[in-house]
């Protein structure tokens, strides 16, 4: 409920919070975490942005490139989501996953500049996750990145920003290993074949540009 409702109050992040929990269970699967790691990190990425509800229309629905004052405004979304939370005594693991998904390996994250294993795992798989939907949906100054494009961008910033095990657990999916072939699940975001060159994941992902759910708006990440 409280993340379809930031749904709604953000027209950049219809159907973010959903795409955002379908990937990270698809890196999950693929790094072989336990059922019960999975079902912390399907809540967690459900509610990641949760904190948006605490940010000002006029930021949030800015139809343009953010200021840095207002992008330090926006930034907070995490600590506000995990105080939303935090009340909630079913929701305390989850927390990490909402409060600190955006910080980066390298320490230049946020909200509190954490570095490499400092992260906890679940925020680091959201990390990622996040990181995909956000390079391959539109936003009012950026056009989205075709699902191959991404994914060389996101192997770029593997070991300095994002954690390179679940890196390696995204291109897994698209490659056809583990988990999700075993469970008889060939295909990939939009139906892209995960064992198909990078040419044809390419002609794929445009072929399907109107119905792939990759296309949609994306929230300022």
């Amino acid at each position: 409920m409280l993340a379809g409702a930031v749904d709604e109050k953000d027209p950049y992040t219809r159907g973010h919070s959903d795409r955002v929990t379908k990937y990270s269970l698809m890196i999950g699967a693929e790094m072989g975490l336990d059922a019960e790691f999975l079902e912390i990190l399907r809540i967690s990425a459900q509610l990641h942005d949760v904190g948006k509800i605490g940010i000002e229309d006029r930021i949030l629905k800015k139809p343009g490139a953010l200021t840095p004052e207002e992008f330090e405004i926006m930034k907070t979304h995490t600590t506000k989501g995990a105080n939303i939370l935090r009340p909630v005594p079913q929701l305390r693991e989850m927390l990490p996953g909402i409060e600190l998904h955006h910080e980066a390996l390298n320490g230049r994250g946020y909200p509190y500049g954490l570095k490499g294993d400092d992260i906890p795992l679940l925020a680091r798989v959201i990390a990622v996750a996040d990181t995909f939907d956000a390079l391959t949906t539109n936003r009012p100054y950026q056009k989205a990145h075709d699902p191959v494009e991404a994914l060389r961008i996101i192997q770029n910033l593997s070991g300095q920003r994002l954690d390179p095990s679940a890196v390696t657990a995204l291109m897994g999916f698209f490659t056809g290993r583990n988990s999700y072939r075993e469970n008889g699940d060939a295909d990939g975001p939009c139906g892209i074949a995960r064992n198909r060159t990078h040419s044809h994941i390419r002609s794929q992902s445009h072929a399907a540009t109107v119905r792939c759910p990759l296309a949609v708006e994306i929230s300022r990440t």
